[in-house]
C-alpha cells in the first residue's frame, strides 16, 4: 500500500512539476525530500504495528477447514507457523498424513501410514507415530520424515500392543514416545534413556501406573506433562526427572451422570476425556477435555480457575463424532469432527468464559 502510495505521490509531483516556471522546481524538489522522510517514518510508526496487530485478530488465525473424504477422518493434527495444517487422516482407505492449507489445497502428503500425531520439525521433516496399520508387516514405529518423502529416521516396535500414541523431538535430540502404557525417551541412536510406567497394565495407585496416555510433553524446567486419557476417567499431572508427580487434575474417574442428563458436563475436579494439554506462558496448564466438550485452566499447583465449554458452540452441527481438540487459547480451541454426512471439518471456536461447574 505505502509503495502505491509513494508512486502515487511522485507521479503527482512529476505531473505537477512541468507546469512551474524553472526556477521554483528545485525548490520543490528539496521540499518534497522532508516529507518524503516524515512518510517514511509514519509509515514505520503506524504500518507496522498495524499489520502485527491485525496478525493477532481472530479474523486473521480464523480457520474452518473442510474435506470431502468420506472414508478416513482427521484423527490429529498439528496448527504450523504458516496457518496450515498437518492432519493424521486415519480409515480403513487411503490413509496419510497431508499438509493443507485452511482452503484446502494439499500441498504434501505421506500416504500409506495410520498416524496417531504428526509434528512438523524444525529442520522441515515431519516426526510420525505411526499406529502400524494398515497391512503387513504391521511395524508401529515413530519415524522422521523428509519433504521428497525419504525415511531419515525410525524406532521401531516389536508389537501393535505397543502401538505408539503421539511422538515429539526434545532440544536435546532425542524423541519422547508416548506408548499404551509407558512413556520413553530415546536417543537418536535409539537407546532407551527414561521412562516412565510398566509398560502393562497395573492398578491404580501403584506409582508408574497409566490408564490410556495419549501425550507427553517435555517442559522447558525439565518436567514433563503428561495426559492419560484413561478408561473410566481422566487425569493430567506434571512429572520431575525424578518421577514424582508435582501436581495432577483429575482422579482417573468420572462421576456417574444423572440419568435425566444427556449431554456431557464439566465435573469440578474431574476429566472426563482428556486429550491435550499445553503449559501457557503464565505457568498454569490448558486442557482439552473432549469428553466434556471444555477447555479447563488448571493453576501451577494443580487447581482449577477456569472452565470453558464448547457443546453449545456445534449443537447447530449435525455433528456424528469429535476426534481430537487442540487448545489454542483459554477461550479458543480447534476441534477435529465429522459429520453425519461422513464429511469431516476442522473448526476454530471462540468461546466466553463461563462459570465453573460444580
Amino acid at each position: 500500500m505505502f509503495a502505491w502510495l509513494r508512486q502515487s505521490k511522485c507521479r503527482g509531483v512529476l505531473q505537477y512539476a512541468p507546469a512551474e516556471p524553472k526556477q521554483i522546481k528545485q525548490p520543490r524538489l528539496i521540499n518534497f525530500i522532508p516529507v518524503f522522510f516524515l512518510m517514511v517514518a509514519a509509515y514505520l510508526l503506524f504500518v507496522f504495528p498495524a499489520v502485527a496487530l491485525e496478525t493477532t485478530t481472530e479474523e486473521a488465525v480464523y480457520i474452518d477447514y473442510q474435506e470431502d473424504f468420506k472414508i478416513n477422518h482427521p484423527n490429529f493434527f498439528d496448527l504450523l507457523p504458516t496457518g496450515n495444517l498437518l492432519i493424521c487422516r486415519v480409515g480403513y482407505q487411503k490413509p496419510a498424513v497431508a499438509e493443507v492449507t485452511p482452503d484446502g489445497q494439499e500441498v504434501w502428503s505421506f500416504p500409506g501410514i495410520q498416524a496417531n500425531s504428526a509434528l512438523r520439525l524444525a529442520n522441515g521433516n515431519c516426526l510420525l507415530a505411526d499406529s502400524g496399520a494398515p497391512g503387513p508387516p504391521y511395524t508401529p514405529r515413530v519415524c522422521e520424515v523428509s519433504p521428497q518423502g525419504n525415511m531419515v529416521w525410525e524406532y521401531r516396535f516389536s508389537s501393535l500392543a505397543q502401538a505408539p500414541r503421539y511422538a515429539e523431538r526434545l532440544a536435546n535430540g532425542h524423541t519422547l514416545i508416548t506408548m499404551p502404557f509407558k512413556i520413553i525417551e530415546v536417543t537418536p541412536a535409539k537407546k532407551v534413556v527414561w521412562s516412565y510406567g510398566w509398560g502393562k497394565p497395573v492398578s491404580p495407585g501403584i506409582p508408574g501406573h497409566l490408564a490410556c496416555p495419549v501425550q507427553a510433553t517435555r517442559l522447558a524446567n525439565g518436567n514433563t506433562l503428561v495426559v492419560d486419557r484413561g478408561l473410566v476417567g481422566g487425569r493430567v499431572f506434571e512429572l520431575t526427572p525424578q518421577k514424582q508427580i508435582v501436581w495432577q487434575y483429575g482422579t482417573g474417574t468420572y462421576p456417574t451422570l444423572e440419568p435425566s442428563s444427556q449431554e456431557p458436563v464439566s465435573k469440578s475436579g474431574y476429566l472426563k476425556q482428556p486429550v491435550c494439554a499445553v503449559k501457557l506462558p503464565d505457568g498454569h496448564t490448558l486442557i482439552s477435555d473432549l469428553g466434556a466438550q471444555a477447555l479447563i485452566t488448571v493453576s501451577m499447583d494443580g487447581k482449577l480457575i477456569n472452565t470453558v465449554s464448547w457443546q453449545s458452540s456445534l449443537t447447530a452441527l449435525p455433528v456424528l463424532n469429535q476426534w481430537w481438540a487442540r487448545p489454542l487459547t483459554p477461550e479458543k480451541v480447534l476441534v477435529a469432527f465429522t459429520l453425519t454426512s461422513l464429511r469431516s471439518r476442522i473448526l476454530l471456536l471462540s468461546l466466553e468464559k463461563q462459570q465453573n461447574t460444580a
